[in-house]
């Protein structure tokens, strides 16, 4: 595989992940409505820095009102814009979905054809249909739908491709997205529904976020087979049986790596990571320390990225010497 192509197998995996999440995070964001008291207020900027935004810069685009407050319809609309429609936002469905398109024509040599149809057709829906965010209802029903053609993708892809070291780092770029984003939905949840404390926090079931990453039911059966009440944040941070937990991401990149030159390296971040979530009993944790721990995971796996990707950096640089 040339070195160029590393990088754009790997990006390919973490942009078609990256779409499916971002869409359940907007969705996750409606069923926490749903779920919340009726004059609960949502702070909407809160979405844009979990994304690594500085929500006050990025609405000052958006001209909205002098007065409008963080939890107004306005601001509301300004956000879904910025993570859905505006295309030249760094992080909407629409710029990731054509970075997305960038890095599959890059490597239409290592990809199937079925694949490489599946990506076009989403192409082609996203930008069709995300002009616009929409009303929540519209919206809604809008994300399940493009987080249903992520997943068809997905699914060409697994029956159809080479068990190469291509598809070892396109599975690798997913899992790494998919724990990050994972972590930040988590956020999400945690900087809206808990008071910053250094005492224990509750227990919560958060059936929203479980309902976006599609765990509701996993998780009742996980916890009629537990002899205590177990919340979902240590559910999702710790059963690795569940597809879209940290641990099972984290076990799948290790996995894919085991056949790369330089999986050694990555092991060892891996590994850092895997102790992180074993490092104190979850449950104990207040909200707090439960944010730092999630913002350790996060700058870890920006450690495990440059990991990954860096070898073939550098090989790169050499050969334009």
């Amino acid at each position: 595989m040339l070195l160029k192509s590393v990088d754009n197998i790997f990006w390919l995996g973490r942009y078609l992940e990256r779409l499916d999440d971002t869409a359940r995070l907007v969705n996750a964001t409606s069923h926490l409505l749903i779920d919340s008291h009726k004059d609960t207020r949502f702070s909407w900027p809160i979405l844009l820095d979990v994304m690594g935004l500085d929500s006050s810069s990025t609405l000052a685009d958006y001209q909205l009102p002098p007065d409008a407050t963080p939890e107004q319809a306005s601001i509301e609309y300004a956000v879904m814009a910025h993570l859905i429609s505006n295309n030249a936002s760094s992080v909407s469905i629409r710029h990731t979905c054509s970075q997305l398109k960038y890095n599959a024509r890059s490597v239409r040599q290592l990809i199937p054809r079925d694949m490489w149809e599946e990506l076009n057709m989403l192409d082609s829906f996203i930008q069709q249909h995300c002009q616009q965010p929409g009303g929540r209802q519209q919206r809604y029903n809008l994300m399940t739908e493009v987080s249903r053609r992520c997943q068809m993708v997905v699914g060409v892809l697994d029956g159809v491709m080479l068990r190469s070291d291509a598809f070892g780092l396109f599975n690798m770029g997913r899992h790494v997205e998919r724990a990050d984003m994972t972590t930040r939905i988590m956020d999400v949840m945690v900087l809206q529904q808990l008071q910053p404390t250094q005492i224990k926090r509750p227990k919560f079931r958060w059936t929203s976020i479980l309902n976006a990453l599609g765990g509701i039911e996993s998780y009742h059966y996980y916890l009629a087979h537990q002899s205590s009440d177990v919340d979902a944040i240590d559910y999702l941070l710790t059963f690795a049986d569940f597809p879209r937990s940290i641990a099972y991401c984290f076990n799948r990149v290790a996995a894919s790596a085991k056949g790369l030159p330089h999986s050694i390296n990555i092991l060892q971040q891996v590994h850092q990571l895997q102790t992180l979530l074993k490092a104190a009993p979850l449950s104990e944790l207040s909200t707090e320390q439960l944010h730092s721990l999630i913002d350790q995971i996060q700058a870890g796996i920006m450690q495990l990225h440059q990991v990954i990707t860096e070898p073939a950096a550098a090989q790169q640089q050499q050969l334009s010497a």
